[in-house]
């Protein structure tokens, strides 16, 4: 028998090795391999985390075939993420649950996994507009598919299509067609209406189509019934529009176009049940069925609730005890169904500050000013900056970075705003 040269048999296994990265890495296979990696963490994004988490292992193991274009250079650019992440890494040390400490530190672990995937790969202009392409038509699909399945569901109820925007046909369970808390859709449904305002001449999508998406997305917004961020998205849209127009179609024009917008969406936000019901919440309301509702004055509790809870200012409980922490800080304060229901702190700020401390708080400010301090000159600057101030404000209602829907997504947009684009025209 004749002897198995193992050296030589490695020397084949690592050619064949180098043929199949060279193979993928590229040319036009590199750039075909990344869109459809690309497109399937962006059509998971809003669904389930599972096949999200698919998509992001997918594109964490691509990455590393590209290991060759790393540069410190690269890496030091998302410092932001990996201090936020490094940060509630620290805390996992003294807080007291380290259990759901190393769980809460597993889904925050976007912030440590898309700054390497960013700091390898390459992704031009041609190549983001094709993927944030097929992206927008596929949250306007989700929401046609949400509408519809929410008119067919008062078919078979055998009641008046007129129900469709009443509170037991919105909200909660309008995003429960996906599957998606309503503050989380938001997210992905105001990031594909400020893209499509900056961009609307050159976004790969003709003035038309552009424009029935955004009627699409701004109506379903409404429907939705997400508060905070239909007031945010409303108030950035007003701002981008005015900077958009006011170029092209002169100052005086501009202003009365936006004021006739406002009052059509104002009069639409107002006949829609729904929507005006859960804004005259926030100062009072009685029902027909005589329940009274003054959800303001609660948000207020809760958040002061949630600021009590914290007992160590500059390093805060650990990320494993801060919703127990909170939800002990319900009862003390009777907020009973809050504490029966485990509300965390809904406010982002609130909530680091309990579980992370200044320090946590500082951090997550520096992830939001990232987007503005890093984000290169390009179509996306403007994009970057109008994201920043939107979650400046969602962040007061919500803690999205609690959840896997929040923590991905706004993790993944903070990278790619600030990357700074390889290949054809640079972004």
């Amino acid at each position: 028998m004749k002897p198995i040269n193992f050296s030589n048999e490695l020397t084949k296994k690592n050619n064949r090795y180098q043929y199949l990265r060279n193979f993928i890495v590229q040319g036009n296979t590199h750039h075909n391999v990344l869109f459809l990696l690309l497109v399937a963490f962006f059509i998971t994004a809003p669904l389930k985390n599972s096949l999200n988490s698919i998509s992001i292992i997918l594109l964490f193991l691509y990455s590393l075939l590209n290991y060759k274009n790393i540069s410190l250079k690269k890496i030091i650019a998302f410092y932001s993420s990996y201090i936020y992440f490094i940060i509630g890494g620290v805390s996992v040390i003294y807080t007291t649950d380290t259990e759901n400490g190393f769980t809460y530190l597993l889904t925050t672990i976007p912030f440590l996994l898309f700054p390497i995937v960013f700091s390898v790969i390459t992704i031009n202009e041609t190549l983001l507009k094709k993927v944030l392409r097929v992206y927008i038509s596929w949250i306007c699909l989700l929401i046609l598919y949400s509408e519809i399945s929410t008119i067919i569901d008062l078919l078979n109820d055998e009641k008046s299509l007129f129900l469709l925007f009443r509170k037991d046909y919105s909200y909660i369970n309008l995003g429960s067609k996906i599957n998606i808390h309503p503050p989380y859709m938001m997210l992905h449904v105001s990031f594909c209406i400020i893209y499509l305002i900056v961009n609307f001449l050159k976004s790969g999508f003709n003035k038309t189509t552009s424009s029935i998406m955004l009627f699409i997305l701004f109506f379903y917004s409404v429907h939705l019934s997400s508060r905070l961020p239909i007031a945010a998205i409303s108030v950035i849209s007003v701002v981008l529009l005015y900077k958009e127009l006011s170029v092209r179609v002169g100052k005086t024009r501009t202003i009365f176009i936006l004021s006739a917008s406002c009052l059509l969406l104002f009069f639409i936000m107002y006949n829609i049940r729904s929507t005006r019901y859960r804004f005259q919440e926030l100062i009072g309301i009685q029902y027909s069925n005589g329940v009274y509702i003054k959800s303001g004055g609660l948000k207020l509790d809760q958040w002061r609730s949630g600021f009590e809870a914290n007992n160590n200012v500059i390093f805060g409980n650990g990320i494993g005890d801060a919703n127990t922490d909170i939800i002990e800080s319900n009862y003390r304060n009777n907020l009973i169904k809050n504490a029966k229901l485990k509300y965390n702190a809904h406010n982002q700020y609130i909530q680091t500050y309990v579980g992370m401390g200044i320090f946590g708080v500082l951090a997550l400010l520096f992830v939001l000013y990232s987007l503005l301090l890093n984000s290169p000159a390009n179509m996306l600057k403007t994009t970057a900056s109008a994201l920043c101030v939107y979650l400046l404000i969602v962040f007061m209602t919500e803690s999205y970075l609690e959840r896997h829907h929040g923590v991905v997504f706004i993790s993944f947009l903070t990278c790619l705003c600030n990357y700074k684009m390889g290949g054809d025209k640079a972004l």
